[in-house]
């Protein structure tokens, strides 16, 4: 099989000039400087006619040489670039050029050889080639002709001298072995100001995402940075950005594309680009389907274009780690994969935002969470949200919605998850009761839940209540032989047993402190309450062995949850509603489902 390689592609490239998609051959590569994520590489590649061993490939391509697929004599097509000049220690800049996207047109097993006889590329041979090769006279110079080089790109409007004369860099490039590099940047999200008040100190930040044709990054600013910078940069527009420091990215907080961060520091120059900046790309998506978010790992930042169906009433709840308040609402998308997703929105999102026109929303690192076999999406400080956004995906979105796709058929991935009003028989465990936040509400929330008495307080368990039919306040002992009812006023000489329960409930995720009622309690101990009283005043054999006995046995419980204070501390008080024994036929049926959902094949 020949191999036609773009003859002269790199002298072209090398020169600062463009050549669209050039066939090469890979002769080698090398790793220069990291490990494991961090790792770049560089490949020594040939047109035919030239070789030139400053190409970089971009971190996103690592695999391919990790794995084999590109392998020394690959011939590749080179399907996007991008040339940056960097520094030379003592030999002024050197043009390098980062390869961002890559085609495999024959690998190197079946070429097996290098292709034709290339030259090594230099400045210096080029600088020599076209000083023999004009066809006008000129005097000899006293040393060889310079390079013809492009005019750098320059920062407008800066007082600073930094800028002026050096070439922008992109982004992919950025390491943190590099110090003199100017970026040119847009906007793509912009953080509210964050506080903080520890034991070490005070002090406040903001972050950006930033985006070039090459990649993308997060940046930084803390303090009198970001005082400095947050009300002067603004979402969307284009900047030219230097002197930042770049350290190792944290992948857990965040869904941007980069093995780096900028932390912007006392030096750092921020000069808004005043030229044309249609070049510079705006937020960069890899949007999902909806039907497809079903199969994703629980944790996963996706990013989705989706039609708002619906949106519920904005709902306040107080956090159970630090008491803020925080407010939410729940939107349900939907595409034209005939799949539907909630979606929770926080904050000001929460609060500003308005479904009634059914708007487009592209959404880029929200957070996929997993309720109880259903799947929903929770936007993060992170996560960027725009509405009817100039996007070919969303107008297409919006012409089916219009025509049709509003009475679709759809398969609700999230249908089961939210909040637990009580008219549903679901059971659920106490960790996806944790998950959806049930009690943190104004109101108390209900569940129900398969889980194991493993603890019971017999002490106070029983106590003697008003004999009226409607009070069950506790009695006084006088100690003459009568009752006193501060409820009712008055005084009794007799009384009735009530049944007060503390316990502990476990399943296989967790436990909790629970308090059971009368009914619910004799339901559980398995006598009613009157002989229960009897046993506590005249059998304490008997009264101690009877809730002995109950330890370990299953129910099925329906719990009310609500947040309540007391002393100043929040605690979460769970009552049982009702408690049934175990129908294992049913029980069976139930676990049969969840097996089948969570698999997809029938039992």
């Amino acid at each position: 099989m020949s191999h036609k390689l773009s003859e002269g592609s790199l002298e072209v490239i090398m020169n600062g000039g463009h050549y669209d998609r050039p066939v090469m051959q890979v002769l080698g590569s090398k790793k220069i400087q990291g490990s494991g994520a961090n790792e770049r590489f560089r490949l020594l590649v040939s047109d035919g006619k030239h070789s030139h061993s400053f190409a970089m490939l971009a971190t996103q391509l690592n695999d391919k040489l990790i794995s084999g697929e590109l392998s020394d004599y690959s011939v590749v097509q080179i399907d996007r670039f991008v040339t940056s000049l960097l520094k030379n220690t003592g030999k002024g800049e050197k043009r390098v050029m980062i390869i961002l996207d890559i085609t495999i047109l024959s690998p190197g097993s079946e070429v097996g050889k290098k292709l034709g006889n290339p030259e090594t590329w230099t400045e210096e041979s080029a600088a020599a080639a076209q000083a023999s090769t004009s066809a006008a006279p000129r005097p000899a110079p006293a040393a060889p002709s310079p390079q013809l080089k492009p005019q750098p790109t320059q920062a407008p409007n800066l007082d600073s001298s930094l800028l002026s004369a050096q070439m922008t860099h992109p982004i992919s490039s950025l390491s943190p072995y590099q110090n003199k590099w100017v970026v040119k940047a847009r906007v793509m999200n912009k953080s509210d100001i964050k506080t903080w008040n520890n034991a070490r100190g005070e002090g406040k930040l903001f972050s950006m995402d930033l985006c070039d044709e090459s990649g993308e990054i997060r940046a930084t600013a803390f303090k009198n940075e970001c005082d400095k910078f947050y009300d002067m940069i603004q979402i969307d527009k284009v900047y030219y950005i230097s002197r930042c420091t770049l350290k190792t990215a944290n992948k857990q907080y965040t869904s941007i594309k980069n093995d780096y961060e900028m932390t912007f520091t006392p030096n750092t120059v921020v000069a808004e680009c005043m030229e044309d900046s249609s070049t510079v790309p705006s937020v960069k998506y890899d949007f999902l389907p909806i039907n497809d978010i079903a199969s994703k790992t629980p944790d996963t930042l996706l990013d989705i274009v989706g039609v708002c169906k619906s949106a519920a009433d904005l709902q306040e709840l107080t956090a159970k780690s630090s008491g803020k308040l925080l407010k939410k609402r729940e939107v349900t998308l939907v595409d034209n994969s005939g799949g539907a997703v909630g979606l929770t929105l926080w904050g000001k999102e929460a609060e500003n935002f308005d479904g009634s026109t059914n708007p487009i929303l592209a959404i880029k690192g929200a957070r996929l969470t997993e309720f109880n076999g259903s799947k929903s999406l929770s936007c993060l400080a992170s996560t960027m949200i725009r509405q009817n956004p100039d996007l070919p995906e969303a107008h297409k979105l919006r012409g089916w919605y219009d025509n049709g796709g509003a009475d679709m058929e759809i398969v609700n991935i999230s249908a089961r998850a939210g909040g637990y009003s009580g008219g549903s028989s679901e059971w659920i465990s106490f960790a996806d009761a944790e998950a959806r936040q049930l009690g943190a509400g104004e109101k108390g929330d209900y569940y129900s839940l398969l889980g194991v008495l493993t603890f019971t307080f017999a002490d106070n368990a029983v106590y003697k209540a008003c004999p009226q039919e409607q009070c069950n306040k506790k009695l006084v002992d006088q100690e003459n032989g009568l009752y006193r009812c501060e409820k009712c006023n008055r005084e009794y000489p007799n009384y009735k047993y009530r049944l007060l329960l503390a316990a502990n409930v476990s399943d296989p995720t967790g436990d909790q402190r629970i308090t059971a009622f009368n009914e619910a309690a004799e339901a559980m101990l398995g006598k009613n309450v009157a002989d229960i009283g009897q046993m506590f005043e005249y059998d304490k054999t008997a009264y101690t062995q009877m809730f002995e006995e109950v330890k370990f046995k299953t129910f099925v419980f329906k719990f009310r949850t609500k947040m309540e204070t007391y002393n100043d501390e929040a605690r979460l008080k769970t009552t049982v509603v009702s408690v049934q024994p175990v129908d294992f036929k049913d029980a069976n049926k139930r676990l049969l489902a969840s097996i089948k959902t969570l698999t997809g094949i029938e039992v």
